[in-house]
């Protein structure tokens, strides 16, 4: 398989993205607004989407197995919650006061996250964690954080360290050198942060207990995403609660792409609850949200009522109630039949895939748990930062372009999620695909 001869298909077959990204980089630096989405030679440029199945500007039809980065599980154009996002629009967009529909969701969530008694509403997974950085600040009256190598936990400053740091600087893997992301991040921010190895629960343990006395909060995702959708082991999870626990810090579980395993979330699944959960992606139904909820002790510090005693939180959208509707839709949507069906098709896709590397002898493996999963480009046991770094980025996008020509659209690492729409023949037409894209590579 030759990758230039694949992205010639691809430009080929994408004149009016290609037209289109031209224009775009004239206005906006790289040809549009999110880094996440943009991929060599240019990104596809969509049009429309129902059901599992994307449209680009072309014509070209593909089966969406990222779903907007894992946010539309009940997939595109879903009929009920188009028709409550419709009747919002005729009542308002936006107002100046609160509305129903924001009191039933927070009501929704409450009710399914056994950790969660309070919650309040952002437009982003990347406000939810920040606010939740700043109420654990404020509750304990310390300052630094703690948070995994190779986690992202959204776009601002005290949690832009360490995402995928080059090994060269990264220090010990056992105790990790805090890393700027990119430039522009403060200098603050770096040394108000310790950095712990992902899944391994002795080392975690070694240094939150050394700094206990200068940290606030650790934050960690039950599945990390930026490494290929890696569940957490149970042990890991444990050992931070238990720490935490001991030396008043907040443990902040990040589950705004991990809220889709189960109806109560991650922390359902692994019966460990944190102080403080951060939510996105699935509970707006397709729409801008963010939110972070936990107890009623930590969640009074925002009550406005209590004079000056509490902690300052605005902004415009903040519970929007087209968000609110779309976010009631789908919850109300998925049911335990709902979540059962997306996992096991999730487990039947991991197992099918595990089964084509071992056949050809590929230098290939699979990670996740539920409907989400990662194809990683190395035989190693992935599970953590370090190991994930082992990934042969050729094959990757090799891989990646190859199954868009194949008529397959996952995130540029390879990552993706089933939703409800997703059916057992797509999943085999694609496995499928890959067993060819494999061949042409020569295993």
């Amino acid at each position: 398989m030759n990758i230039n001869e694949e992205i010639e298909i691809y430009t080929k077959s994408n004149p009016k993205s290609f037209n289109l990204h031209k224009t775009g980089k004239k206005v906006m630096p790289g040809g549009d607004t999110r880094n996440s989405i943009y991929w060599d030679p240019f990104p596809l440029y969509l049009s429309k989407g129902n059901g599992s199945i994307i449209t680009d500007l072309d014509g070209n039809e593909r089966v969406d197995l990222i779903n907007n980065m894992t946010t539309l599980i009940l997939g595109h154009n879903n009929k009920k919650i188009k028709k409550v996002i419709i009747e919002q629009t005729k009542k308002g967009v936006s107002f100046p006061s609160p509305t129903p529909p924001v009191v039933k969701l927070a009501e929704l969530i409450c009710d399914r996250v056994k950790s969660v008694e309070k919650i309040r509403f952002v437009n982003s997974g990347t406000e939810a964690t920040l606010n939740a950085i700043r109420a654990a600040r404020a509750f304990t009256g310390k300052q630094k954080i703690v948070k995994c190598e190779g986690a992202y936990h959204g776009n601002h400053d005290s949690v832009q360290i360490s995402v995928t740091p080059s090994l060269d600087v990264a220090g010990d893997e056992h105790f990790p050198n805090p890393v700027k992301a990119f430039e522009g991040i403060s200098d603050s921010a770096e040394n108000d942060i310790y950095i712990i190895p992902y899944n391994n629960e002795k080392a975690a343990k070694i240094i939150i207990e050394k700094y206990a006395s200068e940290i606030a909060a650790v934050i960690v995702e039950p599945v990390n995403g930026q490494c290929g959708m890696i569940p957490a082991k149970k042990l890991f999870l444990e050992t931070i609660r238990e720490v935490t626990k001991k030396n008043n810090i907040v443990l902040i579980f990040d589950e705004v792409i991990s809220f889709r395993i189960s109806r109560g979330g991650a922390q359902e699944y692994y019966d460990i609850y944190p102080d403080i959960t951060c939510f996105g992606k699935i509970i707006g139904g397709g729409m801008p949200v963010g939110a972070f909820g936990g107890n009623n002790k930590i969640m009074s510090l925002w009550n406005p009522s209590n004079d000056k005693n509490y902690v300052q939180h605005a902004g415009t959208f903040n519970g929007n109630p087209i968000t609110a509707v779309a976010g009631i839709a789908t919850l109300e949507s998925l049911t335990e039949k709902v979540y059962i069906d997306i996992n096991k098709k999730g487990d039947y896709l991991r197992s099918k895939l595990s089964n084509l590397f071992l056949e050809m002898e590929a230098p290939m493996s699979v990670t996740g748990i539920g409907s989400l999963f990662a194809l990683q480009f190395t035989t190693d046991k992935v599970y953590d930062y370090r190991s994930y770094m082992k990934n042969n980025q050729i094959l990757n996008n090799q891989m990646f372009i190859g199954l868009i020509n194949s008529g397959f659209l996952l995130s540029n690492r390879c990552a993706g999620n089933i939703s409800a729409c997703n059916t057992y023949d797509e999943l085999d037409k694609f496995i499928e695909s890959i067993k060819i894209i494999i061949s042409k590579l020569g295993y």
